[in-house]
């Protein structure tokens, strides 16, 4: 994947995660479970612009084990005594809900990133 297509990703990425937490529509697919499938993605595209050789399957999986990872380290209570703004890029609760919508989003990234490589676009 090109650098300027990851970093466009993050911040699309990052603009409709925080759209869905501050728009709520009642809806709990887009008030909860998007921005948490979004995380996931996020992760990818940054993983993507730290290494952009990688093809979508080593992005997907390292996406999906940095968002596993930064959830597990949410157990440790560590994050909650952490300054607010951190909060935002670590959380403070463990959830299983979240873990799914990680796999979900992770998953997406790879199958959306690896469709557009067949049709001509570069890893």
């Amino acid at each position: 994947m090109r650098r300027h297509h990851a970093a466009l990703g993050v911040i699309l990425t990052i603009a409709l995660g925080l759209a869905s937490r501050r728009f709520p529509l009642g809806a709990h697919l887009w008030d909860k479970s998007l921005g948490d499938a979004l995380y996931a993605v996020m992760v990818y595209f940054v993983v993507a612009l730290a290494r952009p050789t990688l093809g979508p399957r080593a992005l997907g999986a390292a996406a999906l084990a940095i968002s596993i990872a930064v959830e597990a380290f949410q157990l440790t209570g560590i994050p909650a005594r952490l300054p607010r703004l951190l909060h935002l890029a670590l959380g403070t609760t463990f959830a299983w809900h979240d873990v799914g919508c990680y796999v979900v989003g992770a998953c997406c990234a790879t199958v959306v990133h690896e469709l557009a490589a067949r049709t001509g676009g570069r890893h």
